[in-house]
């Protein structure tokens, strides 16, 4: 499942980000990384509010369909 399928308030470990070079480069920057645990906050419009170590981001959804998670 990817982000946009996650429900809200629920922490998940990130399985894989797809995405090209500087999509990836980005929520590296972030601490987006396979195993690295991700909560989705809130849903706002197009964009949605990701806590990545203790640290709260807003993102688009287009970005948020790169990343995938386990289950």
């Amino acid at each position: 499942m990817n982000l946009i399928e996650a429900s809200k308030g629920t922490t998940y470990l990130i399985k894989e980000i797809v995405a090209e070079d500087n999509i990836k480069d980005f929520l590296h920057t972030l601490g987006c990384i396979d195993d690295e645990e991700i909560t989705l906050v809130s849903k706002i419009s197009s964009n949605l509010i990701i806590n990545v170590k203790d640290s709260r981001y807003a993102i688009d959804k287009n970005i948020a369909k790169c990343i995938f998670l386990y289950d």
